[in-house]
């Protein structure tokens, strides 16, 4: 009975299937919740900030372009209609990437992470609010100044709007991140990555309304924009096989002696995902790389040269500063400095193979750097052990840990460079088609939209079965007399 309990629960099929997990003890409510939540999002998406034009930008359509653009794709249009959530989750997502690479770095968050327990893991959550605030403040006192000096934008400029509208995109910032975690402790699905595909998605209509509109006035063909969507189509069903994507592992289940009988537990398999990572990596590539970009747009828009800012910083410093300004003289210099400057310009230039190949190299990176934190092959190793389990033709110990590292950092690196692939090639489809009113989907949002619909999914599955085997009595609890 319980096997074929297990068999139906594990494979859902017609909509009846659909029906009957959705109706699960609990699920209903986490939908609900999750639903509230995504509601009370959209409403303040749609409230401007006070004392600001909220078509600046209709009426300045260059702040729309490059990277304002990409962060109101992440923001659902927050940004563009200057609205209170113009934040998004961006600054927690930030200080998440901060805070894990200083468990690395730092000693002390390392053994809090690791032999504190949850209270431990409680004290980083808690650091990574206070970073969130601190990133929040400085980008929203960054956005009213770059907005105080847009002609039109703001209606009384100023000290006290600076105040003000700093307060109130932070406290909104600090919003977005309790509902985010909100979402993933009482609701479905990871709250963060929930937010950001609600904002890809809410800018999905947009996106084809203006690509249509450039058709009709010709500034795109439409065989550009179905070799596009052609395109994408592929891209998404390569998505779903690399999300899906996992290696057996043969795991021998444990033998013991009792007199002179042997008992052993059935042999199982160990599931290594192809893309350990999911959609993290590529939105913690996407979120640090937006970061030094918005320095460098703030700078732009104030006719400023990054070179000449620092130039000018350094031959001010006491001792330094005399001999900077006498070798920044030397032609030699003054063009490698030139090319670097404008090498930099470059890779925070959205459709510049510079741009494509940092971009690449960090999605490496947080995907290996993701998935030792979420797949740590010496706890696994250790586990197996303590469990008296060993993996099929592998020793025990060191053996486990080493084959473990191996066969993981290899399925990292097809999975990382996949999804770095997909993350740059849109961008040069896009670019070889002229069709610019998709900026964006490919690149960051469509692997971020399959992926986070996928892990959603999965949850749903999780819960409802848990609650249906549970409601079955596949799964007990016992009271101490009973035993």
């Amino acid at each position: 009975m319980a096997e074929s309990v297990s068999k139906r629960g594990a494979k859902i099929g017609g909509p009846e299937d659909w029906i009957g997990l959705l109706s699960a003890a609990g699920l209903k409510e986490r939908i609900l919740f999750t639903v509230a939540m995504i509601v009370l999002y959209r409403v303040g998406v749609h409230i401007p900030i006070p004392g600001v034009d909220p078509g600046a930008f209709t009426k300045h359509p260059e702040l729309a372009q490059n990277l304002l653009g990409m962060i109101d794709l992440f923001t659902g249009g927050a940004l563009n209609k200057l609205s209170v959530f113009s934040m998004g989750i961006g600054p927690y997502i930030t200080a998440s990437i901060v805070m894990q690479l200083m468990t690395v770095v730092i000693p002390k968050l390392e053994n809090m992470q690791k032999e504190q327990g949850e209270q431990g893991r409680r004290q980083l959550a808690q650091i990574s609010r206070l970073v969130t605030v601190g990133l929040a403040i400085f980008q929203s006192l960054m956005l009213a100044q770059l907005l105080s000096r847009i002609p039109g934008v703001v209606i009384t400029p100023g000290p006290l709007f600076l105040c003000t509208t700093t307060l109130i995109l932070t406290a909104c910032a600090v919003f977005i991140m309790w509902m985010g975690e909100m979402i993933t402790e009482r609701g479905v699905g990871n709250g963060a990555s929930l937010l950001i595909f609600l904002g890809i998605a809410a800018r999905l209509p947009v996106m084809i309304k203006n690509t249509y509109e450039a058709v009709q006035t010709g500034q795109s063909q439409v065989l550009g924009v179905l070799a596009l969507v052609l395109f994408f189509l592929l891209v998404v069903a390569f998505i779903v096989r690399l999300q899906q994507g996992v290696r057996k592992v043969m795991v021998l289940g444990s033998r013991r002696n009792v007199g002179r009988q042997i008992f052993a537990a059935p042999d199982d398999y160990m599931y290594l995902p192809v893309n350990p990572s999911g959609v993290m990596a590529i939105i913690f590539a996407s979120s640090l790389l937006m970061f030094p970009s918005t320095i460098a747009q703030f700078m732009q828009k104030q006719n400023q040269d990054p070179g000449q800012v620092v130039y000018n910083v350094i031959k001010d410093i006491p001792g330094l500063g005399p001999a900077f300004v006498q070798m920044a003289s030397v032609n030699w210099v003054k063009d490698s400095w030139g090319f670097l400057v404008q090498e930099f310009n470059n890779a925070m230039s959205y459709y510049h193979w510079e741009h494509s190949v940092l971009y690449f190299f960090l999605i490496l990176f947080f995907a290996f750097f993701y998935s030792s934190i979420v797949l740590p092959v010496r706890d696994m190793s250790d586990n197996l052990r303590r469990s008296g389990r060993a993996i099929q033709h592998v020793r025990p110990g060191r053996p486990t840990t080493e084959f473990l590292e191996k066969t993981l950092n290899r399925l990292t690196f097809i999975g990382a460079t996949s999804v770095g692939f997909i993350a740059i090639a849109p961008i040069h489809v896009e670019q070889a088609t002229m069709v610019t009113t998709l900026q964006g989907l490919g690149s960051t949002s469509l692997i971020i939209l399959v992926g986070v619909a996928i892990d959603t999914q999965r949850q749903i599955l999780t819960h409802a079965l848990s609650a249906r085997y549970q409601a079955r009595g596949l799964f007990r609890t016992y009271d101490k007399k009973e035993i």
